[in-house]
């Protein structure tokens, strides 16, 4: 059961037999999601029917980046109907997660709204329980906590991956094994990430290096992946890349039938709604108190 405050994407998951309240849910987990996707609609309907079925009642609430530059549609549409980072923070929330952002091109010194995250990290460093950074927003945080540097692969990384676990995680509770749709030119140098004594590597495969990392409080989760795809998202992805340029476009790997746009079957789902069931558990166990927010604000 979700609250959201305003986001027109009720209709479309109320068909999914996702229920939502109209006020916000008192004894309901406070989530803020941090939108920085280039579709943002598409964002929204991914991560809130995850989290609508998971068996807690959750309030939702979206901010965006307001010092970001832009004349898209989705850009207009966050700054239509999503928060403000200066609306929210007063509040504490259980949970929060930064999306991907397609800015990996870049230096992170050189995206025009990089003071402003900097800024929501250090608050929710007091009024955040549990964070998930996705992507490049996994890649932002661990830059700026810990100085590890991003580095670009040759080609974009896209489609179906299987990583081995390499030690036992709350949030990957009943999930055998750890299967994710991969889309993305760049990663997190495996070396410095390895030699920080507060990180563990949670998951690592062979061919695309490592994708699951937590800290040692198991209060940060990163996720290179996109857990949070739907069946078709890679291949709309990929036609979008082909419409601009077929010459560098890059066909998903493990994802399509043979050489036809046809999808093989999307065995990662069962396992994202299992991940996203564990990470909601976990807020819920750590999650704020009267008296912790009473105790915070005199700090």
């Amino acid at each position: 059961m979700l609250y959201i405050d305003s986001v027109p994407i009720v209709p479309e998951l109320q068909a999914a037999q996702i229920d939502f309240k109209e006020k916000r849910i008192p004894e309901g987990l406070n989530l803020l999601i941090v939108n920085l996707m280039p579709v943002k609609q598409d964002a929204e309907r991914q991560l809130l029917r995850l989290l609508g079925l998971t068996s807690h009642a959750i309030n939702v609430d979206f901010i965006y980046p307001v010092t970001h530059k832009s004349q898209s549609e989705s850009f207009r549409h966050a700054k239509q109907y999503y928060k403000t980072f200066e609306a929210i923070k007063h509040r504490h929330y259980d949970g929060m997660i930064m999306t991907g952002a397609p800015v990996e091109h870049l230096d992170f010194s050189e995206v025009d709204y990089i003071e402003e995250l900097r800024e929501i990290h250090d608050w929710s460093n007091t009024h955040v329980k549990q964070r998930l950074f996705i992507c490049w927003g996994a890649q932002f945080a661990l830059n700026y906590r810990y100085g590890i540097h991003k580095r670009m692969f040759k080609e974009k990384l896209t489609g179906i991956y299987r990583y081995h676990i390499l030690q036992a995680h709350p949030a990957l509770f009943e999930i055998p094994e750890y299967i994710i749709p991969q889309s993305r030119g760049s990663y997190m140098d495996p070396g410095e990430v390895m030699e920080e004594a507060d990180l563990d590597v949670i998951t690592y495969s062979p061919y695309t290096g490592i994708d699951f990392i937590s800290n040692r409080k198991q209060t940060d989760l990163f996720i290179g992946g996109h857990f949070e795809y739907e069946h078709d998202t890679l291949r709309n992805e990929f036609k979008r890349d082909r419409d601009k340029s077929e010459a560098t476009a890059v066909k998903p790997k493990n994802y399509f039938r043979g050489d036809s746009l046809d999808l093989l079957p999307a065995h990662w789902i069962s396992y994202a709604q299992q991940l996203f069931q564990n990470w909601s558990d976990m807020m819920y166990e750590s999650r704020w108190s009267e008296r912790d927010q009473t105790e915070d604000s005199l700090h």
